[in-house]
């Protein structure tokens, strides 16, 4: 009867200790998890045309989705109106100027770096269509695709599957 006793104790003390690291783990992973925050403004300096897939940058949406997008310095949203004309900052050109805010931004997208399946995946199927402005379609999906994002708005030029070029605002 003694030997059972010690088994019985030898192993609750190894069972209960198992569990409390089991416990102590989960507690570490549930504290990282409430660790993650969202960025609601977004900040882009240079050139766009080297590059561009910014656009599918979680914090991108993120800042588009608040209203809160700089490019260069200068705020861009659609709520901002100016008499004032066009300004260029590298390959960025600004709409409706005043002060360091505008009405929106126009920048082209480095070749192939971002596709309209890339768009899709983090933008979502909720778009507005526009076939091209200039010229005639190459593949079926070329032409302008608009999103609402929260306070901010996005529109994509796609041909042959890439998108080439986009305006915020």
């Amino acid at each position: 009867m003694n030997k059972i006793a010690k088994v019985f104790l030898t192993g609750t003390f190894v069972f209960g200790t198992a569990l409390s690291v089991n416990g102590y783990k989960e507690d570490i992973s549930d504290n990282e998890a409430q660790a993650v925050t969202t960025q609601s403004w977004y900040t882009y300096s240079g050139y766009t045309s080297k590059g561009g897939d910014f656009v599918l940058d979680q914090s991108f949406y993120n800042g588009l989705k608040a209203g809160n997008v700089k490019f260069n310095g200068i705020k861009v949203n659609s709520k901002y109106s100016s008499e004032t004309g066009s300004k260029v900052i590298y390959d960025q050109t600004f709409h409706q100027v005043e002060d360091n805010t505008a009405n929106n931004v126009e920048f082209d997208i480095q070749n192939k770096a971002v596709s309209f399946q890339d768009i899709r995946v983090q933008y979502g199927e909720n778009f507005k269509y526009q076939p091209p402005l200039n010229g005639d379609k190459k593949a079926s999906g070329d032409g302008l695709y608009g999103y609402k994002v929260g306070d901010g708005n996005i529109v994509f030029h796609v041909s042959d599957g890439y998108v080439t070029s986009a305006v915020v605002s």
